[in-house]
């Protein structure tokens, strides 16, 4: 090939053809290039739906001074979008991001299965994502309470999130793939790090419930394009079929990685065995099943049988609380017998870790709150504290875990104090929304179900003073995104070679060695090499 065969954005070195950044990025197969563009894009929706949470509590705050949203329709469409990018947009990829360049180290696989279906998945969530944007923006989404929505708006936020599912479940079902069929030979079900086994029961969840989801859109498509939308297609129901993906119990099931991420970082930081590994194994899989919540969607209520006032809806909630209370305890337990071990400052992702199963916990235990009918919190802002704290564990998880593998994925230093203030500031909005919006349920604020709502709040002083408390934490969940998307720019940019392994981790991902390893190499062998116990 001569340089005058070559495109003209293209480099020639020495003969040969030296693809450009971009040709890089969009061919690349490696789960570790993969994994880092589901990561980056994930931030960057992150940063933007927390920005548009914080103004969005502005306008409830004070609905007569502050009209950064034209009318009650707009205010309820960036509500809608606060809430499906904080989900699909944000947590979600962030999670699949980390697993696509942890899961094949943690369990001896030289790459992803399936990697070009890996690759095509995140580039369909990518387009899918713009156009569900573009939707909102374009005066859609997912219909208005008060029907002043576009029609072909809300036709592509609903093509969009079709995309945007589509992405998500074939590259779960590329990791699941790799989880069961690619371990290296003695490594069982049993002995995978637990990050990789919630992986496998989560990944499971969202391809048996977003599936689910994606037909309600389809059924919404049809009747909203096929003919006059009467039923399924009509504007201002259509959030009551969406609606179900972001409370109890579905929500739990995007956040269940948080709980591998805490029971990896807290044994190797506190340089102690994980007792009873076998149990929080059943006790992750038993939380991921209650979170199963394709069944709780109120737009499908038979008369006189709301499905949120049946016993598998309570139960479901009332178990929560403990299953986490458990898990928790089992972190705990452990960092009381390893205490002796840890320096003066704990490392940075030990303490998020730590601060992210107790957001879980307050999520659960307000989701149980909601489920007891007496209380009346169904229809309240309660809904919106236990996504809050649910979500917010799931965030902050995730800023303990790029400040732990990220050593290994980026192969950078990061400033660890400032990801420790990043992520503190995160669970401290969450927890501060979380909890005054609890109580603005109990004084019976309805969450954002009805035309009325901006006019509800305007009359209500005392949920105006909860909910400013809740504008106070919105913002400091936007200032520690914000400063974590900045530690891993600078991390990029300025950071210091990093350690092989600088944690002294016990599992295959921190050796040296993890990228030779395959199915036809005895995990033994590399047990010895590392001095593992039980990997």
């Amino acid at each position: 090939m001569t340089t005058t065969d070559i495109a003209p954005d293209s480099v020639a070195v020495d003969g040969q053809q030296k693809h450009t950044f971009i040709e890089r990025l969009v061919t690349s197969t490696s789960s570790l290039s993969i994994g880092k563009s589901w990561i980056n894009t994930g931030l960057f929706y992150l940063i933007s739906s927390s920005l548009l949470g914080f103004f969005l509590d502005i306008v409830r705050f004070d609905t007569d001074r502050y009209l950064i949203f034209s009318n009650v329709d707009t205010f309820f469409q960036f509500w809608s979008l606060n809430r499906t990018a904080l989900v699909l947009l944000a947590l979600i990829p962030i999670i699949i991001g980390l697993a696509m360049c942890v899961v094949p180290l943690q369990i001896g696989a030289n790459s992803i299965i399936f990697p070009r279906a890996a690759a095509f998945g995140f580039w369909l969530w990518f387009l899918g994502a713009g156009i569900t944007v573009f939707g909102f923006l374009a005066d859609g989404g997912f219909g208005a309470p008060d029907s002043g929505s576009q029609q072909e708006a809300v036709a592509l936020t609903l093509v969009g999130l079709l995309l945007v599912i589509t992405g998500i479940c074939m590259s779960v079902i590329c990791l699941l793939t790799t989880i069961i069929s690619g371990r290296c030979m003695g490594m069982s079900l049993r002995r995978i790090p637990l990050f990789s086994w919630t992986m496998i029961v989560s990944g499971t969840l969202w391809i048996l419930t977003l599936p689910v989801l994606a037909a309600n859109a389809v059924l919404t498509y049809v009747d909203l394009r096929g003919r006059s939308a009467i039923y399924f297609g009509s504007e201002d129901l259509i959030w009551e079929q969406i609606s179900w993906v972001f409370t109890h119990p579905q929500i739990y099931v995007f956040v269940l990685p948080l709980i591998g991420i805490a029971y990896d970082i807290v044994p190797v930081a506190t340089k102690i065995r994980q007792r009873n590994h076998d149990l929080v194994l059943i006790l992750s899989g038993l939380f991921g099943v209650i979170g199963f919540g394709a069944y709780a969607q109120p737009f499908f209520d038979t008369p006189g049988t709301p499905v949120r006032e049946e016993a598998l809806y309570v139960v479901t909630a009332v178990l929560a609380v403990p299953f986490s209370l458990l898990l928790l305890a089992g972190v705990l337990e452990t960092l009381r017998m390893g205490a002796r071990n840890l320096t003066r400052h704990p490392p940075a992702p030990l303490v998020l870790s730590l601060l992210s199963l107790l957001l879980l916990v307050s999520g659960t235990i307000v989701g149980a709150l909601r489920a007891i009918e007496p209380f009346e919190l169904i229809d309240t802002t309660a809904t919106t504290a236990q996504m809050k704290l649910t979500i917010g564990a799931g965030i902050v998880a995730a800023v303990a875990a790029m400040l732990w593998w990220g050593e290994r994925i980026i192969g950078k230093k990061s400033k660890q104090g400032f990801g420790l203030i990043a992520g503190a500031l995160i669970a401290t909005g969450a927890l501060l929304s979380g909890l005054t919006e609890t109580i603005n349920g109990f004084l019976g604020l309805d969450d954002f179900t009805k035309v009325n709502f901006l006019e509800k709040v305007s009359s209500e002083s005392t949920a105006k003073v909860f909910i400013f408390f809740s504008f106070i934490g919105s913002f400091l969940f936007f200032v520690g995104s914000a400063i974590f998307l900045i530690v891993e720019f600078l991390r990029v940019r300025n950071g210091s070679e990093s350690e092989v392994n600088p944690w002294g981790g016990h599992t295959l991902e921190w050796t040296e060695e993890v990228v030779t390893v395959s199915s036809e190499r005895p995990l033994l062998d590399i047990e010895e090499k590392v001095g593992v116990d039980d990997v």
